[in-house]
């Protein structure tokens, strides 16, 4: 029996447990950095299997290891699954439905906890199987400034052993399940939050004149900045400038004193992203002064882009092209989602790739109902990709 069909066996053998686990975390998701009891159980699961250590990560991460004896020497291999749930309350009517009301995991990291959990599963049976180290990253945080990538990452995450290589995975709605899907190089968007406040003057609705009104100010410059992208960049720079955040006024008759806007800036350059922040403040300064007004700017600076390893993104899609079949491997498009799976690729090689979710709902929506076949299965091609580049990866 080849490795592929030990890492298919193994897949079948637990593939209850992996969708019993992608169950429970589902009903029970938290919030970004407070995935305190979601923690306590990834971290109560990994101890019951052969590690040879589980560590917890400050605030809400758990590492583990398989293979590692305290030699430098052995390459080792990072797996990552992302653990938060999202502000939102759920309607798909499932069994397993969420049980913390206005809470959900919309994005699958449910799902990408569960797989990264059987993954451990199957290599701790194949150990003998392995000539390296695995590191299994269970991260919190993603979903929130400044990411829980960034925060392991400074707490010495990809050391002791250090990371030779990271693979990531996330589910992909509307793709047949089961199909994977690569994107060389620069695959996502950098994400900066904006909070704008203007300031006028407040007074009555009936006697404008004698008032400077944020909330006109305000939506001139919600209208502004729309230009920076059609106007202000080349057409062959994506960009993307989103508020989604009104906040002013308390009455009908009263001219409020002060209006906030708050949005999110993406772009898949560094350089541009740099430009296009302080093009929206010169054009907030402009409009405010203009009409009178007074602004405060502030940016939450977020994910930089997601750029995948060009060597390792072939190595991942040859692998998988050996687990799945080619028809269902394909290169994907560039994408304006932000990922802070992007800081570990600043750090060290690696890639993010797309697992197909069956028809469904997008992400971050609440019907999203994935397809739980891939489950097992996506548990088995992350054991295989670790098996395979150990074994003997080189470009």
């Amino acid at each position: 029996m080849d490795i592929l069909d030990k890492i298919r066996a193994s897949s079948k053998h637990y593939a209850h447990d992996i969708i019993k686990i992608r169950r429970l975390i589902h009903q029970y998701p938290e919030l970004s950095f407070q995935e305190f009891k979601t923690s306590k159980y990834i971290y109560e699961t990994l101890k019951s299997l052969k590690l040879d250590s589980v560590i917890k990560f400050p605030p809400t991460g758990v590492v583990a290891l398989l293979n590692y004896d305290g030699s430098s020497h052995k390459k080792c291999v990072g797996l990552r699954a992302d653990i938060d749930a999202l502000p939102l309350t759920e309607r798909t009517d499932l069994p397993f439905e969420s049980k913390n009301p206005g809470i959900m995991h919309a994005c699958g990291h449910d799902a990408h906890t569960a797989m990264l959990l059987g993954a451990a599963m199957i290599l701790s049976d194949l150990i003998k199987e392995l000539t390296g180290c695995v590191k299994f990253i269970f991260q919190p945080g993603e979903e929130k400034n400044p990411g829980g990538a960034s925060i392991l990452i400074k707490h010495g995450v990809l050391k002791n052993p250090g990371v030779d290589v990271i693979f990531g995975q996330h589910l992909l709605p509307n793709i047949t399940a089961g199909k994977f899907g690569f994107c060389p190089g620069i695959m996502m968007a950098s994400q900066d939050e904006i909070y704008i406040t203007v300031i006028g003057k407040s007074g009555h609705a009936s006697q404008p004149h004698k008032a400077i009104d944020p909330i006109v100010v305000a939506s001139q410059v919600v209208l502004a900045i729309q230009n920076i992208s059609s106007r202000y960049t080349n057409p062959y720079e994506p960009l993307t400038i989103s508020i989604g955040k009104i906040e002013g006024g308390s009455a009908t008759n009263i001219i409020p004193q002060e209006v906030k806007l708050s949005g999110t800036v993406r772009a898949l350059n560094s350089k541009h992203r740099k430009k296009t922040l302080g093009l929206i403040e010169r054009t907030v300064k402009g409009i405010t002064s203009s009409a009178g007004a007074k602004y405060k700017f502030e940016i939450s600076h977020g994910y930089p882009e997601l750029v995948n390893d060009k060597n390792i993104t072939s190595f991942s899609s040859t692998a998988a092209v050996e687990y799945a079949g080619a028809k269902n491997v394909f290169i994907s498009e560039k994408m304006m989602t932000a990922e802070d799976f992007s800081y570990y690729l600043k750090r060290i090689p690696g890639t993010f790739y797309w697992i197909g979710a069956g028809n469904t709902t997008g992400l971050h929506t609440p019907t999203l109902n994935i397809d739980e076949s891939i489950l097992p299965y996506g548990a088995g091609f992350m054991a295989y990709l670790a098996w395979k580049y150990l074994e003997g990866y080189s470009k």
